[in-house]
């Protein structure tokens, strides 16, 4: 079960993939039935919900050093791969660079929420991509173009 980084796995992202090129976040959540709140007065909610108060935290940072959620989804199966009930939900957010999506993993106000993030998740993986060349956003965007005008 994974929920937080290594500080080891953090100094190696600053030291090998602070180029200043953006990037691409897979999320991957698998949520507790319950939350597990250290104050079990709080595990009234279910882990998702507790997720929810902390994602309302978690977009506002992600928007404040510029970044941006791409695409949200609940998972509906997994076609190849072991625990095909594992995972909940997956979430992909664009980062400017390594530096400013580890800026805001030091701002005060969104680490508070971090107590609904760990009591709201079983296990999760963060999966950290290169972006898209542009190369490739082009040829997509043609290919989608082309696609609207051939099958209208």
């Amino acid at each position: 079960m994974f929920i937080v980084p290594t500080e080891e796995t953090i100094k190696y992202a600053k030291k090998n993939h602070d180029d200043g090129k953006p990037l691409v976040q897979i999320n991957l959540f698998s949520y507790n039935k319950n939350a597990k709140y250290e104050d079990v007065a709080l595990n009234n909610i279910s882990g998702r919900d507790a997720y929810k108060k902390y994602a309302e935290v978690a977009t506002k940072a992600v928007t404040k050093v510029g970044g941006k959620v791409l695409w949200w989804s609940k998972i509906r199966l997994t076609m190849i791969g072991p625990d095909k009930n594992k995972w909940d939900e997956v979430g992909i957010v664009w980062y400017p660079n390594m530096k400013k999506f580890l800026e805001m993993t030091e701002i005060d106000w969104y680490k508070s929420s971090f107590v609904h993030r760990e009591a709201a998740l079983n296990d999760t993986r963060l999966i950290t991509c290169y972006d898209m060349s542009l190369s490739m956003k082009i040829k997509l965007r043609i290919a989608s173009l082309f696609g609207k005008i051939l099958f209208r």
